[in-house]
């Protein structure tokens, strides 16, 4: 079976917030779904924005016609929509009008099977008619009532129809599986994705679950690395090197952190004295004094840490250089900081259960800084042998 599409319900009524949207789950989704309120309040100028922005996108107008298919449906078409809705009740004669339109313009036509009393028949009769896609669909009514999509579905898909079926009605991260097990080509995400802290990382676990990525082995296993991924995707390709040059230019490191963010700091201070640096752990009994030269290297993920904050002015009060790797744009030691690593982006930091206190910054910080250590082995051609001879040897 084909992995079914993705398609993202576009239902805010503010042109510049749709856009945005779209922009920002462009990489996850197939078909962007402008959906029937969105339509209604910006008109055909969405769609052809839509259509000049994202080229190789599909775009679908939830039209919802009810009556005059073809002269509704074909000014959508030819202002760049692939897929245009017909309502399943409009009758034969209006769900025809569309589908000629559709084909005039080498385009699909949609029947939506909402409040279809004989869903099936009607998805029958569609076909006949040469509708390309079929839509199961519970509203947002029906949802309120408890009611799903998941047995109308089934019942479809076993018809064996020429057609494509798509499916809507509070699709989310946990039943998107049983969705593509029911047979569905398309499936459609609204609010999971739009209502979500961060559409992308939402839609991107969406694609992650439909491709078959986040099903195979330990479930909590998954969550962790797809956030540590996310986080990574989000953050600056330039840092490694923005880092390297800082490093390479102090005459010595010293780190510090709080809590878990400060065992993250001895991981790197290792692998920084096991590449050649100059490093020491701020705190130990024989790290010395910082002067004019040296870089501090904070790791906070708020940058409010009280006692980071006065190591960060005092190294200020020297001259010596201070990076600030943090998971927030603004703070007290980012204000003072010669430069801010930001670890992805802060609206990515709502509470996941699972990943309590702070463990998404910390597990995501040390995945970079260990691909900061990979990038100074190759740039630099670091032997592992060389490595091996400055590791301890009174353990």
């Amino acid at each position: 079976m084909a992995r079914p599409l993705i398609q993202l319900a576009l239902d805010s009524l503010d042109f510049d917030q749709t856009m945005s949207l779209a922009e920002q789950t462009a990489p996850y989704v197939d078909i962007f779904e402008i959906g029937t309120p969105c339509i209604k309040f910006n008109g055909i100028e969405l769609v052809k924005a839509l259509r000049a922005k994202f080229p190789n996108k599909l775009i679908l107008v939830d039209l919802k016609t009810m009556d005059a298919g073809e002269y509704e449906a074909a000014p959508f078409y030819a202002a760049g929509a692939d897929i245009c809705t017909v309502l399943g009740v409009s009758g034969l004669a209006t769900i025809a009008g569309v589908i000629k339109a559709a084909k005039a313009h080498g385009a699909e036509a949609q029947i939506d099977l909402i409040n279809v009393p004989d869903k099936l028949e009607c998805a029958k009769a569609a076909a006949e008619l040469g509708a390309h896609i079929v839509g199961v669909h519970t509203g947002l009514d029906a949802q309120a009532a408890g009611q799903t999509p998941f047995a109308d579905l089934q019942d479809i898909a076993r018809l064996g129809l020429n057609v494509r079926v798509s499916v809507a009605g509070g699709i989310k991260e946990a039943t998107v599986d049983q969705v593509v097990q029911s047979g569905a080509d398309i499936i459609v995400v609204g609010a999971a994705i739009y209502g979500a802290p961060s559409p992308a990382e939402a839609a991107r676990r969406i694609k992650q679950l439909v491709d078959g990525q986040g099903q195979a082995g330990n479930p909590h296993q998954n969550m962790i690395l797809g956030k540590v991924h996310s986080i990574l995707s989000e953050t600056e390709d330039d840092y490694p090197e923005q880092l390297t040059k800082m490093l390479d230019k102090a005459k010595r490191i010293f780190v510090s952190g709080a809590g878990r963010s400060g065992l993250v700091c001895r991981f790197f201070a290792m692998r920084l004295m096991h590449s050649g640096y100059d490093v020491s752990v701020v705190g130990e009994i024989v790290t010395p004094s910082i002067k004019k030269g040296d870089l501090l290297i904070i790791i906070s993920g708020s940058g409010e840490t009280e006692q980071l904050i006065a190591f960060t002015k005092k190294a200020r009060e020297v001259g010596a250089k201070i990076v600030l790797i943090t998971a927030k744009s603004g703070s007290t030691i980012g204000d003072m900081a010669d430069a801010v690593l930001l670890m992805g982006k802060p609206d990515q930091y709502g509470k996941v259960v699972g990943m309590p206190m702070g463990t998404i910054f910390e597990l995501s910080t040390l995945s970079f800084l260990e691909a900061l250590v990979s990038h100074l082995i190759h740039e630099k051609g670091i032997a592992e042998e060389e490595m091996r001879t400055r590791h301890a040897n009174l353990e």
